[in-house]
């Protein structure tokens, strides 16, 4: 951020869909907005790999659309071409389109927050938030760059356990009702193959398949048979036991055990590469009720927001930002 423009009126930490779609409503009421992420690139959950000239999605694999509000942002991203049905379901349809990005999820969201920096965002990435702490007037970043920002309201989308240690770490205490709602919700981790293939898999049309807990894997996908990768590549997800199980374990050890998992879906194929990508917090394993949460009302607004709150799907997540916005609003 460049120390001459003006403080932001709000932080967002997080640069997924959730703080991305925050970010926008809030830039549409005229606030002066900036976004940090961790990561190298923004999406979060929506994110997409290439090996090779494959390309795999490794987080979140499709999404539906439920309600009006997410209805309209994803027509406006068909219209642009940035998404496109890939099946009615899997095995069985059910009359729910499921959509993705024939450039990979990541692709949903850099599109949301191309909107989002030409409306005058500023956006910190690969910047890491060491705490958050309180001013007379709102709340104190400091970031591993050595910059510091402030601002008077702030919304934090990050995974609950890692929202908690900010505030911790800047001895932020919470109202004990709220705080212990927080500290109870609980995530399942998932560790996922990916893999590049030297043919076509034996993973069925539409190229995804759903499975259960009780199966080894929870979703397999076929990069190419769903449209984002001109070579044959394959992603497999874990279920939360095996990946809870296995977290610890040597990548190298995890990796050779689940590709012997995966190959009855491989056919003929031979593994050409394959990496591991683990996700520790995969998705809540139950949702609050609420689609955000004020944590805090003083110094400035505090509002607690991600796929955690009212959903742990994409459109949750998009809900979730949303509602962010508009408790700051």
């Amino acid at each position: 951020m460049n120390m001459t423009q003006s403080a932001p009126d709000v932080i967002i930490i997080g640069a997924g869909l959730a703080g991305l779609t925050a970010a926008r409503e809030l830039l549409a009421a005229g606030k002066r907005v900036h976004v940090i992420d961790k990561g190298r690139g923004v999406g979060g959950r929506l994110a997409t790999r290439r090996i090779g000239d494959a390309r795999l999605d490794h987080g979140a694999q499709f999404f539906t659309v439920r309600g009006d509000p997410f209805r309209a942002t994803i027509d406006a991203a068909i219209a642009d071409g940035v998404v496109e049905v890939w099946c009615n379901g899997f095995g069985e349809t059910d009359g729910y389109p499921r959509y993705f990005c024939p450039d990979g999820m990541t692709a949903l969201a850099k599109w949301i927050a191309a909107d989002v920096v030409a409306a005058g965002a500023t956006m910190s990435l690969g910047t890491r938030v060491s705490h958050i702490s309180e001013t007379t007037s709102g709340w104190h970043l400091p970031l591993d760059s050595g910059e510091r920002l402030d601002a008077i309201d702030l919304i934090v989308t990050s995974p609950v356990p890692q929202s908690l240690d900010l505030l911790d770490d800047g001895g932020i205490a919470l109202d004990s009702t709220i705080r212990e709602e927080l500290d109870n919700m609980s995530y399942k981790p998932v560790i996922a193959v990916l893999a590049t293939l030297d043919g076509p898999s034996a993973i069925p049309a539409p190229g995804g398949v759903q499975q259960t807990e009780d199966d080894v894997f929870s979703f397999i996908a076929d990069n190419q048979q769903k449209g984002i990768s001109a070579e044959p590549a394959v992603t497999f997800h874990a279920n939360g036991t095996l990946s809870a199980q296995r977290w610890d374990d040597e990548d190298a050890d995890v990796l050779a055990d689940l590709l012997v998992e995966a190959k009855p879906w491989l056919g003929t194929a031979v593994v050409e590469q394959a990496q591991l990508k683990k996700w520790k917090y995969a998705g809540v394993r139950v949702p609050h009720p609420d689609r955000c949460v004020i944590a805090a009302s003083t110094p400035g607004r505090l509002v607690l927001s991600g796929d955690a709150f009212g959903g742990p799907k994409v459109e949750g997540a998009f809900n979730s930002g949303r509602a962010a916005a508009h408790a700051l609003l």
